[in-house]
């Protein structure tokens, strides 16, 4: 590894989506192996930000009925589910 750069920010987000799935889902995402991992791909979407996600939270706090009539969501419904299917299959393992 010498004379090669490492992005720390980077590999401290996989490691803790390794351990936060590891903990919270039992789910081993090798995060830090691959990437592009199911469970990381999914959870950057959530933390991602834009300007819809923006609208949202702005309509959320201020004007919740907005968020109704715009149709905005925090979450993509494909992310939403994903997370929603892991917690469900945490349970029902548990």
């Amino acid at each position: 590894m010498s004379g090669s750069t490492v992005e720390v920010k980077e590999t401290m987000g996989r490691f803790t989506t390794d351990v936060i799935a590891s903990c919270a889902f039992g789910i081993n995402s090798n995060s830090l192996k691959d990437p592009d991992s199911e469970f990381g791909r999914h959870i950057r979407r959530v933390f991602s930000v834009s300007v819809k996600k923006g609208l949202a939270i702005v309509f959320a706090w201020f004007a919740p009925y907005l968020n109704n009539i715009f149709r905005l969501n925090f979450v993509e419904d494909k992310t939403n589910n994903y997370v929603r299917q892991s917690v469900w299959n945490t349970v029902d393992y548990r």
